[in-house]
């Protein structure tokens, strides 16, 4: 039996100080119908309350087993397929932050539809404007898009409908009339009187289904909410609600900032031109022993293009398979983003060898364990990376990665650990290397130069890896198929949706999430690459909370 606990006294008291110090917010109520919760479903057809019921979830703060605090919050964004965003009220940052120190099981749980709960992560908040933004780094059947649909301007004197969602994954809703009092004064006796905080982040919308604002408490009265007009310019400021996917891109396959956007500060996260650790001669570099000199011969930068335009950028390797010399690399060069099952048909494929870049052709790859063989005509590596197959958890590695527009050659070191991180696939080991996209489809390797395996991205946790015994036994796959391809679609005798190693179990393809480019706010930015304040639990093998300009805060 889960125990709650009420924050209601708290929370007011900084819902009361936030707007003090933001006082031209325009914060509006609406009352109660009699018996609110009679006639909502005849009030909203079924179409909207189909959609909206898709739109809204239970954002949940955990102490263990015990619950903390508990609001609602609306699908607001989802990048690709592996990432989720909810807009939701800043109460749940206050009561985050409220926490002691003996709540040391923190976690911020999301439920939808049905029993599924996913974890959640605090992005972005804002507690002068009340509200925040929690994501879910995981594929959601979620609708987004309420907001296409919402109105900047109060319907005065229509009803409207507050709608919910309870920690058990009810939808909940109450009838409430918009009129003309409804403004929100600094003594009003009803802001000490809070009902339940489920209402908190959900939608207030007209009966035909469009979205009016944000709740930020109900009372035993009245539902006093954010107009989504507020919400939108203050979200569009702060970089939180621009539609990434819909935005145009440039040659480099970034989002362009739209026009109206062009005097806000705003900057590009998530590029593959983020260098890490140290550029060849320096740092790390100095570390290797003299065997290790044919690293910069061997690791070279990859780029697909879709047209003229940029698609992906990672970091290859030159190997010996099947009696010739071929780069190893990252699934995620040809992966589709929207549909991680599949690859985009017809790329064209640039290798960056040292100084000069020639054509890559792609002759075999496997989307269940990211692992892909690209060809370069005319050429062959003068001696391919020496390799490793037995390693142990004392010794120190090095994550390898180039990248493509500056061909900058990038080193940073670290040591094997036990966490088992984030990703899906079973077979991945973990070091403490920290590295950005470019490296994707690196060699993770002995300080003696010798690959141990290839790396794959994990923006919470270390770096996750493939090993070569792993490797090489999906490599032996491929010499089976008649045909350049993906094992187990075209060729494969049993007729299996995908190949799998003998050990692994799994029905499902593995998902490999890359942050999707983005823009947003430098405050916000800086934040997020900040790997100070992270701290890695080794017996989950994930971050869990950490403190931030002293205070507590999730981070996973």
């Amino acid at each position: 039996m889960q125990k709650a606990k009420r924050g209601g006294d708290h929370l007011t008291r900084s819902f009361r100080k936030s707007r003090r110090a933001s006082k031209n917010e325009s914060l509006v109520s609406g009352r109660f119908l009699g018996d609110s919760d009679q006639g909502v479903r005849s009030g909203l057809s079924n179409r909207p309350i189909s959609y909206l019921s898709k739109s809204v979830a239970s954002i949940t703060l955990y102490n263990g087993d015990t619950i903390l605090f508990s609001c609602s919050g609306i699908a607001m964004e989802r990048q690709g397929c592996h990432l989720t965003r909810f807009l939701t009220s800043a109460s749940l940052v206050r009561a985050l932050n409220g926490t002691n120190e003996d709540h040391d099981d923190l976690k911020i749980q999301v439920r939808h539809e049905g029993n599924e709960v996913y974890m959640g992560v605090m992005s972005d908040f804002d507690l002068d404007r009340n509200f925040a933004v929690v994501n879910v780094h995981a594929f959601l059947d979620i609708q987004v898009g309420s907001f296409q649909h919402a109105l900047k301007i109060l319907p005065h004197g229509e009803i409207l409908v507050v709608i919910g969602r309870s920690v058990s994954g009810e939808i909940i809703a109450k009838n409430v009339k918009f009129d003309g009092d409804s403004r929100v004064s600094e003594d009003d006796e009803d802001l000490d009187c809070k009902i339940s905080e489920a209402w908190e982040g959900g939608p207030l919308v007209s009966v035909d289904g469009k979205v009016v604002g944000m709740n930020l408490f109900l009372t035993t009265r009245r539902a006093v909410f954010l107009p989504w007009g507020t919400i939108l310019k203050h979200l569009e400021v702060h970089g939180n609600f621009l539609n990434q996917e819909k935005l145009d891109l440039d040659s480099m396959g970034y989002p362009k900032l739209p026009s109206s956007m062009l005097g806000a500060s705003m900057i590009l996260v998530n590029t593959f031109e983020e260098t890490f650790g140290d550029i060849k001669g320096e740092g790390v570099w100095r570390k290797f022993s003299k065997r290790a000199s044919n690293i910069n011969r061997n690791v070279v930068a990859l780029a697909s293009f879709n047209g003229e335009k940029r698609f992906f950028a990672c970091t290859g390797f030159f190997i010996e398979w099947n009696g010739s010399t071929i780069i190893l690399t990252s699934a995620s060069l040809v992966r589709n983003s929207g549909d991680e099952n599949k690859i985009v048909e017809n790329l064209r494929i640039e290798v960056l060898l040292n100084s000069q870049c020639r054509e890559g052709t792609l002759q075999h790859y496997s989307l269940h364990y990211n692992v892909a063989l690209v060809s370069v005509k005319n050429y062959r590596a003068l001696r391919p990376s020496n390799t490793l197959f037995w390693w142990n958890k004392s010794f120190k590695v090095a994550a390898i990665g180039r990248c493509f527009k500056s061909g900058a050659l990038m080193a940073t070191s670290g040591d094997l650990v036990c966490w088992t991180g984030t990703l899906d696939c079973d077979f991945l080991a973990t070091s403490t290397c920290k590295i950005t996209k470019a490296g994707i489809g690196g060699p993770l390797v002995s300080l003696d130069g010798d690959v141990i395996g290839m790396n794959f991205y994990d923006k919470r946790i270390g770096t996750p890896f493939l090993g070569l015994n792993e490797i090489y036994e999906i490599l032996a796959s491929f010499e089976t198929k008649s045909k350049p391809g993906e094992i187990g679609t075209d060729s494969d005798p049993s007729g299996a949706p995908f190949w799998k190693m003998d050990l692994d179990d799994k029905t499902k393809l593995n998902r490999w999430p890359v942050p999707m480019p983005r823009w947003c706010s430098p405050n916000y930015a800086d934040e997020d690459k900040s790997d100070d304040d992270e701290l890695f639990d080794p017996k989950y093998g994930r971050v869990r909370y950490g403190y931030r300009k002293g205070k507590k805060v999730m981070l996973c």
